[in-house]
């Protein structure tokens, strides 16, 4: 199958820069979540909704509570899939999106959530949940300003990516850099490129990582920009069609180096869950 992914790629190869654009690097001109081996196919690369207009019409309703407590913006869920949360600002752009775990799925043999700042506890439609949240813009402008449509139209799905590491929305968001070029400041390392996704980057990557330190969340750079990023949480959790479950040789070819702890926790708990997140209206024609 990868094989069919890297001749489908070469096929289209013609029209890279057209996808692409001029020197900023890929446009942010879409929202599509989950990576699958065939592009074509209608459960991988799933375009998401970037307005609430177009949420209501694809079967999103808003959770009640927006902009208050430990998340910003108006959240929308779909039905009780609660692997795919979207966030709009106050004039109903898209401003971020979270991923949930029902905690009756997970136990302190799998990991240590309470530890990871990443995870948030709440109730989501009756479901109690560990959650994860990334912003699209800067966290402060999403209850307050906002973007209308021109906004969205000129700058894309966001300006930025903003990972919320504790219960503070704003002071507690860390901003990834936009450039691949600004990674060698920060504590990101880089792992492998595969095509249809992007150049991988985990956070604080080491070989002595503890496995229940492991950051959740990972970038994916493509011609230097970022172009997307995912969820990366320890444990096999089948709740929702949103998720992957990538084998253990998947995980051992994307770190760099692979933590000494990684194979054996892999074991223990029975697997990863992770999900692919694009900016991008191509996502599966990403080339490394």
């Amino acid at each position: 199958m990868k094989c069919f992914i890297v001749l489908w790629l070469t096929c289209i190869g013609s029209s890279y820069s057209f996808l692409f654009g001029g020197g900023s690097g890929p446009e942010w001109d879409s929202l599509k979540v989950t990576w699958g081996p065939n592009p074509l196919s209608r459960e991988y690369f799933v375009k998401q909704p970037r307005t609430t207009a177009e949420a209501k019409k694809n079967g999103f309703e808003p959770i009640a509570g927006q902009c208050e407590g430990k998340f910003l913006g108006q959240r929308y869920i779909k039905g009780k899939d609660v692997g795919v949360i979207l966030i709009f600002d106050k004039q109903g752009t898209i401003a971020g999106v979270q991923m949930a775990i029902p905690t009756s799925m997970i136990t302190e043999k799998t990991f240590k959530f309470l530890s990871q700042r990443m995870f948030n506890r709440d109730n989501i439609v009756g479901i109690d949940v560990y959650i994860l949240t990334a912003y699209f813009v800067d966290p402060s402008t999403i209850c307050t300003s906002g973007r209308d449509a021109t906004g969205l139209k000129n700058e894309g799905t966001g300006t930025g990516l903003w990972l919320q590491n504790g219960t503070n929305p704003i002071s507690d968001s860390v901003q990834a850099p936009l450039y691949e070029s600004g990674v060698s400041a920060t504590k990101w390392t880089k792992g492998a490129c595969f095509p249809s996704m992007g150049v991988h980057y985990w956070y604080d990557n080491r070989l002595e990582k503890d496995c229940d330190d492991f950051f959740p969340s990972f970038l994916m750079y493509n011609k230097g920009k970022l172009t997307g990023f995912g969820w990366a949480a320890v444990g096999k959790y089948e709740y929702t069609k949103r998720t992957e479950f990538p084998p253990y040789s998947a995980i051992k070819s994307f770190l760099n180096p692979v933590p000494t702890c990684m194979e054996q926790r892999y074991k223990d708990v029975g697997g990863f869950t992770t999900m692919h997140i694009y900016f991008n209206t191509a996502a599966w024609n990403l080339l490394c």
